[in-house]
Parts: C-alpha cells; structure tokens; sequence
C-alpha cells in the first residue's frame, strides 16, 4: 500500500514537472546555416542575357522563435512568431557576357553580399514523445527585408586576357516582400526547463532588386542548432 503510493506521488510529481508549462510561452534561440538556390537572373549591364546567380554554400543565420500555447498537453498548438537574419560579403557570385565586335565574349564575375532580415508569425505544433523528447513543427506567411550590394567587379577578355573595370549605374539595391517559412525539428530536455535541439527550416520569397540583378527566388533549407526554454 505505503510503495504504490509513493509511486503515484513520484509520478505525479515528474508529470507536473515536465508539463507545468502547458499555459507558458516557450523561447527558442537558433543559429545555423542558410543554403539559398542558384539561378539565373536579369541584370542588362552584366550581361547581353540573362546572368548566372550562384550563392555561398553556407550563409551564416540565426534568430529566435516564441511558442505561445492554446491548447494541449502531451500535444500542444497555438501561434508561433520570430524572426532571423542571414548575411554574407563577397561570397554571392553574378557572371554573364557581353559579345564583342569580334564575335568573342566578354566575361563578367562580380562579387556580391546578400543581407536577409525577416519576421513571420504561423501556427506550430509540438509533440511529447517521453518527458525529456518533443517534436515540433509549424508553418505561416512572414516578411522579408533583403538588401544587395556589389563588392568587386572583373571584367576579363578571353581573347585579350586583359582585366577591366565595369561601370554599373547602381551597385546596390533593398526590397521588402512577402513569403513563407516552415520549420522542424527535434529537442531533448536537460534540465526542468531547458532544452537542446536541432532543426530543419525553409524559406521561400521573391525579392525584386530592380536596380540591380532584378527579380530573385530566394529559396532554400537552412540548418540549425537550438536553445529552448519555458518562461
């Protein structure tokens, strides 16, 4: 009798501790790598058509979500908001070509740096698989603030083998737009209230440098490693 009430009592007591919570807001901060989808793109004074837009392999990110609960208790909804920025200098690459009067090409490489800065507010979902493993997902519109800016130029003839200097009328451009964000993952608990995890986002916006490269798909997963906490 007195053992199976003292483990009524320790069970009770883990329950409340792993979802005491349930009406709180949960914080996550996050930091990882944005990985953004080359293209081809339209700039008239790099190219006679259209341009290659080749990105870094890893643009450095990070930001931070809120988690406010409505509902549930092993299986919690409600709203999700935050926000996150990602930037790179010199590692964005733009080439095209001019014909020259001798029918040969004129190469154009320029170093380019890419500033994201966005908000977005969804829904989400999180999931207790035990009292120290969760799940989560959520998903929603968000606005994004993207500014470009050229680094270096080079201009080179294959012919010649002579390097030049290429005269741009504009060597950077901003632009607001409207997108769409998701984002999973996975956190392990290590104390009453605080968590480390991994996660998996993706974001998709298109942004229009007018005078600059013009309209760019900006899409791509990012990965990234997680503090949550209760508050």
């Amino acid at each position: 009798m007195i053992s199976r009430t003292l483990i009524a009592a320790i069970l009770t007591v883990t329950s409340s501790a792993s979802f005491a919570h349930e009406d709180s807001v949960m914080m996550q901060a996050f930091i990882g790598s944005l990985k953004l989808d080359d293209q081809t793109a339209q700039w008239d004074e790099v190219g006679d058509g259209e341009v290659d837009v080749a990105f870094p392999s890893s643009i450095p990110s990070g930001g931070v979500e809120a988690e406010y609960t409505y509902g549930g208790t092993l299986l919690k909804w409600g709203i999700n908001s935050g926000g996150s920025i990602a930037w790179k200098s010199s590692d964005t690459r733009i080439s095209g070509g001019f014909s020259n009067e001798t029918g040969g090409v004129i190469r154009v490489d320029i170093d380019n740096s890419l500033f994201l800065a966005e908000l977005h507010l969804g829904g989400f979902v999180r999931g207790f698989l035990s009292q120290k493993v969760s799940l989560y997902a959520a998903a929603g519109p968000m606005i994004m603030y993207g500014k470009h800016e050229v680094e270096d130029e080079d201009v080179e003839s294959p012919e010649t083998g002579v390097n030049g200097e290429l005269v741009l009328t504009s060597s950077d451009e901003s632009d607001f737009a409207l997108g769409g964000y998701a984002r999973a993952g996975i956190d392990f608990w290590y104390s009453e209230t605080h968590f480390f995890g991994l996660g998996l986002r993706y974001m998709k916006v298109e942004m229009d440098f007018d005078k600059t490269v013009g309209t760019l798909d900006l899409e791509g997963p990012q990965v990234v490693f997680t503090y949550t906490a209760w508050l």
